[in-house]
């Protein structure tokens, strides 16, 4: 998270992390192998939306964390409390199990678009390990935006799924562990965008960034 005087959060911003693949830098001259282009941010932080794009002008299919708690809804209330609700299941350690057999299943030619995943420090570390497993090629967006816009956010939108205590919940467990994102890609560069811009704005520094990592759009 960035400081900021103003906010008790950090200021909404961007942050790019791109040609790492096994850990080590990768020239920017070298073309990627398959990306794996991951949105990470708070609630309600437009992750869904910015996906949805990605796969609309690069043909790059996606995986959202709510489908593969959709799929596997069934196991996981068999293995949390009753009062465990599906949103704060994107925590459990068989997110990743989860994510590595529909990747296995997948046709990865393009690559694959990550949305919510990874939600935590060791499903980050499981992907790091799937990243060199696969020949994937991480491009790393995180979305951060104030605390008080993502609960102004989650009260217009009035989704079950979005009740205060959740939010308040994710919005802790998110601070945890990606705060010190920089941490997990030490050897990426980093660049730091103003997020109060437009929709418009924030996707084209996500297509400028996508160019640098030889990441093309499909041709319409």
């Amino acid at each position: 998270m960035i400081p900021n005087s103003k906010f008790k959060s950090s200021a909404l911003c961007l942050m790019v992390a791109t040609v790492l693949y096994g850990g080590v830098a990768l020239s920017q001259d070298a073309p990627p192998a398959r990306p794996v282009v991951v949105l990470i941010g708070p609630p309600l932080s437009g992750k869904t939306t910015f996906v949805t794009r990605i796969q609309d002008s690069y043909g790059i299919p996606g995986i959202s964390v709510e489908d593969l708690i959709r799929d596997n809804a069934s196991e996981l209330r068999k293995m949390n409390p009753q009062n465990v609700s599906l949103a704060e299941m994107r925590y459990d350690p068989a997110m990743s199990r989860y994510l590595r057999t529909r990747l296995d299943r997948m046709d990865l030619s393009r690559g694959v678009a990550l949305d919510g995943f990874p939600a935590t420090r060791h499903q980050a570390e499981d992907l790091a390990k799937m990243n060199a497993d696969l020949a994937l090629n991480p491009i790393v967006f995180q979305l951060e935006i104030p605390d008080e816009i993502v609960r102004k956010r989650a009260a217009q939108g009035g989704r079950q799924s979005d009740t205060p205590r959740i939010i308040e919940q994710r919005i802790k467990d998110y601070h945890r562990e990606f705060d010190m994102i920089s941490a997990y890609f030490p050897n990426a560069k980093i660049v730091k965008i103003d997020g109060t811009q437009s929709e418009d704005n924030v996707w084209k520094v996500m297509k400028q960034a996508l160019d640098q990592a030889k990441v093309g759009p499909v041709t319409k």
